[in-house]
């Protein structure tokens, strides 16, 4: 065999790669979007966007925004991460040539600077709130209510002490009157913590420890989280998405975030 018909055998096979890869390409999925302050809605520039078993990654630009191409259909992980601000994983599941476009919250984590302020003996919670303190000293992704914040709205509705919370919202269904807790966003498929399209994903509620909604039971009525009295609550955690939801309650697969709440 001459050299000169070697090349062509070389040159055809390295364009039959090139076409084979252009076709997995054109199949697969994608993922568009912005990362954004969680409460600001503030875009979010160098944040390290990437799905780690397909080893794609991207890094968001001036305006926060990101795009990722190329994505095997199926359920990957997705990670989020920049110094300053929580680390966000979800599980996303892909269609074929699906494109998902999402808006990703990140909460910062920078300590900040407080005033001077007299130190005063404190009673170390213990029974129940003792894990609640536990979780929110460690502020690893929820946003909680100490008794503190709850006396600020002494004569309200539960929801009224809730609306304290970045993120959150309420919604009513049908002709009911009751206030029912949603993700401050909807859901993306796979409960991301935020998409485009505005549709209605309620929270799992706990009460003492105890699913009071969120179970996966089929069927379930929604809770209407004002039927708690607020002058009975000593505290409360949100989380917003599944990802931050504490692995202990990760029953609430089928639901958008979790309320946990903890009575006196």
């Amino acid at each position: 065999m001459g050299k000169r018909s070697a090349a062509k055998q070389i040159h055809r096979g390295l364009l039959a790669v090139l076409v084979c890869a252009a076709s997995l390409s054109a199949q697969g999925a994608s993922l568009r979007g912005k990362v954004l302050v969680d409460g600001l809605e503030r875009p979010i520039a160098g944040v390290e966007v990437l799905i780690v078993d397909l080893k794609l990654q991207v890094i968001t630009d001036s305006l926060g925004r990101f795009f990722i191409a190329g994505i095997a259909p199926g359920a990957h992980l997705v990670s989020v991460r920049k110094l300053g601000f929580g680390p966000l994983s979800e599980r996303l599941t892909f269609g074929e040539r699906e494109t998902v476009e999402a808006d990703l919250l990140m909460a910062p984590t920078t300590a900040q600077s407080l005033p001077d302020a007299n130190v005063v003996t404190t009673v170390v919670p213990t029974g129940k709130l003792a894990e609640f303190e536990e979780r929110r000293i460690a502020n690893k992704g929820g946003r909680f209510l100490t008794q503190v914040d709850l006396d600020k709205r002494k004569g309200g509705t539960m929801s009224d002490a809730l609306r304290q919370l970045p993120g959150i919202a309420f919604q009513r269904s049908g002709n009911s009157q009751g206030n029912y807790v949603v993700t401050g966003r909807a859901a993306l498929p796979g409960k991301a913590l935020m998409t485009t399209t505005r549709q209605a994903c309620f929270a799992a509620v706990m009460v003492d420890g105890v699913f009071v909604y969120g179970a996966g039971n089929a069927g379930e009525p929604n809770f209407d989280i004002d039927t708690i009295n607020p002058a009975n609550v000593a505290g409360v955690e949100y989380y917003v998405g599944a990802g931050s939801i504490p692995l202990k309650y990760n029953a609430t697969r089928t639901t958008c975030g979790l309320v946990v709440v903890w009575t006196k």
